[in-house]
């Protein structure tokens, strides 16, 4: 193949890797990321057959030379031969109205990859404006919404905090801790990325909140605080007590504190109510067409207020299309950085891109 290699078409035959790229969900992502770190060097090239497919659900197939899609079929006829022997059964040809999804989805890339080196329609770039007022606080990241919107502020584990006007939270900056807290002040709803090793915890002025991968609202109302769960299970207990007994709190209910008594009150909720709780800022995935790498890393600063030193001068001419969803920040990096050659390091509390120009 003189366009891509074998190891291309493996990540393109490939079901799960189809199935991650086109319709990622938290058990596919979690596969694939540990894939990545047990198999670093081989990143590049998966991020490469993962911008082919990415490519194909975004624009029509354009016009395709036919020497390059006879190509396409001879392998795609080599790679039926091969595993239907290995199966033991008789190999049918390609043909071009085969019912294999796959080779419908191979033939289109094969028609993107024409277009790789003239792209230059941009469709949309996800722009992530630094909408948080941020600052350090005894080594930590106060991250507030100062604006009258909700606002988005991603967390470097996955998880992702919706901050209505006024509130704010403060967290060690890259979550690197035994276990992963958050501090709370005003209303906020809270998705947080499964991590069974490294508990999820969000302390309030009164409350503790204990969670291993949820969704929930935290608000206050009438002098109450309450919590109302979506998705999943918490545990809340009063922080005053010395020995907390904890309240669990299942979806489609909440739990409401009463701070002048200490009490807790359990509420069940109907849809109606629990619509109301759902946050009205959207969590984007981060989606570039054609799009130069320091403008990737300064979106991802803008959403993680982390500091990312990169060279425009280097790195300008770096151009990137991919769409990276559920990804944890670290492997943000690791996917930016493969596709353009580069390498990062993280050293005092902020992150340092190096690697040499791209042609």
């Amino acid at each position: 193949m003189k366009h891509f290699g074998e190891d291309t078409w493996e990540f393109i035959r490939d079901d799960r890797f189809i199935q991650w790229v086109l319709f990622p969900d938290t058990t596919n992502t979690a596969w694939w990321e540990q894939w990545m770190a047990d198999h670093p060097t081989q990143v590049p090239v998966m991020q490469k057959a993962r911008n082919m497919v990415l490519a194909l659900g975004k624009a029509p197939q354009p016009a395709v030379d036919e020497t390059l899609l006879e190509e396409v079929y001879a392998a795609l006829d080599q790679h039926l031969l091969e595993d239907r022997a290995v199966a033991g059964a008789a190999a049918t040809p390609v043909k071009r109205m085969a019912r294999y999804w796959w080779w419908a989805a191979a033939a289109a890339v094969a028609g993107m990859i024409v277009l790789v080196s003239v792209y230059i329609e941009k469709r949309h770039s996800t722009e992530i404006a630094d909408t948080l007022h941020s600052h350090m606080e005894n080594q930590q990241l106060v991250r507030i919404n100062t604006t009258n919107d909700n606002q988005v502020a991603y967390l470097t584990d996955g998880s992702s905090v919706v901050l209505k006007a006024g509130a704010s939270i403060k967290h060690d900056i890259f979550l690197l801790q035994a276990q992963r807290e958050v501090y709370l002040k005003g209303e906020a709803f809270f998705d947080i990325a499964k991590d069974a090793n490294r508990p999820f915890f969000v302390y309030t002025q009164k409350v503790g909140i204990r969670v291993l991968g949820t969704s929930f609202n935290v608000s206050e109302k009438n002098g109450n605080l309450v919590v109302t769960v979506k998705t999943g299970k918490i545990a809340v207990y009063n922080l005053a007590d010395k020995q907390p007994h904890s309240y669990v709190v299942t979806p489609h209910h909440q739990l409401r504190f009463n701070a002048s008594t200490s009490a807790f009150v359990a509420d069940s909720l109907n849809d109606r109510e629990l619509a109301e709780i759902q946050p009205e800022a959207k969590i984007q995935p981060f989606v570039f067409d054609n799009t130069p790498a320091p403008k990737i890393f300064a979106a991802l600063a803008a959403a993680y207020s982390i500091k990312i030193n990169v060279s425009e001068e280097v790195f300008g001419k770096c151009m990137i299309t991919t769409t990276i969803t559920n990804e944890t920040f670290e492997n943000k990096l690791k996917i930016i950085c493969a596709a353009i050659n580069a390498s990062y390091t993280i050293s005092g509390g902020q992150v340092y891109i190096t690697g040499k120009p791209c042609s």
